[in-house]
């Protein structure tokens, strides 16, 4: 009985395994059946360079009602007349991500205006994203070395809808094993809340732990935006815009 028990798992799961290999590799469904801007989930994401406006990444993916993603060159997206290509990627094993992407796009009076044009034929707004404005990174003032037995400061200024800092950490390990090798973790990053102007200190007595010792500390000044999407969306789509600049300080 026991025998036959493990045969009956040991086939479950490998039906699952089978079903989820299926559902990775398969591919979106048919453009043709979507008809109305209100069978669409639609997750739009923007990168900028805070320093260039000009230089910049749009990719847009589209679910159905159902969660499945769906598109191909019969669904046409545009971002400010300049039309997205629709792009397959290999993904993380045996997945795969169908989405459209657009590059360098200038901004119009400070916006992306994403629009999408089904298969048939009919256009549609999809999603208006705000353009961040550029700063510069020389507002930055820190030692990119800095010696461990003192506190570390950082400051800035003028960097423009600049809202949160996120602060990662790589320490040096010694191994318990091998005195003479060590080897480097790098800390789950955290999350703080800024404005365009202050200061931020990392106090010395958190350089170091029994074991390990602050090397590296990286800096990711960020501004994010949300953006306005078309209201008959399904529940749940995003539009979404994000910049940042990124400083390193190694600790001696």
């Amino acid at each position: 009985m026991k025998t036959f028990s493990s045969i009956k798992t040991m086939f479950s799961l490998l039906l699952i395994a089978i079903c989820f290999l299926f559902n990775s590799c398969s591919g979106p469904e048919p453009a043709s059946k979507i008809t109305d801007i209100s069978d669409i989930k639609a997750e739009i994401d923007v990168f900028q360079r805070l320093t260039d406006e000009n230089n910049n990444s749009i990719s847009v993916i589209l679910y159905d009602k159902k969660g499945k993603k769906f598109g191909n060159d019969s669904v046409k997206i545009s971002v400010n007349g300049k039309k997205a290509e629709y792009k397959v990627m290999p993904y993380m094993y045996y997945s795969k991500l169908y989405h459209y992407r657009a590059e360098k796009v200038p901004p119009i009076k400070g916006n992306y205006e994403i629009q999408i044009q089904l298969a048939n034929g009919k256009k549609l707004f999809l999603a208006r994203i705000p353009s961040l404005p550029q700063s510069s990174s020389k507002n930055i003032i820190y030692e990119k070395e800095a010696p461990l037995n003192r506190d570390f400061s950082i400051q800035w200024s003028g960097l423009r809808d600049v809202n949160v800092l996120y602060l990662s950490k790589s320490v040096q390990v010694k191994n318990r094993d091998e005195n003479n090798v060590e080897t480097f973790i790098e800390k789950a990053a955290d999350t703080i809340k800024i404005g365009p102007d202050g200061n931020y200190t990392l106090k010395k007595e958190n350089f170091s732990n029994p074991g390990e010792r602050l090397s590296i500390a990286s800096f990711e000044f960020t501004a994010e935006k949300t953006g306005t999407l078309n209201p008959k969306l399904i529940k749940g789509s995003t539009a979404k815009i994000s910049g940042s600049h990124e400083e390193r300080v190694s600790f001696k």
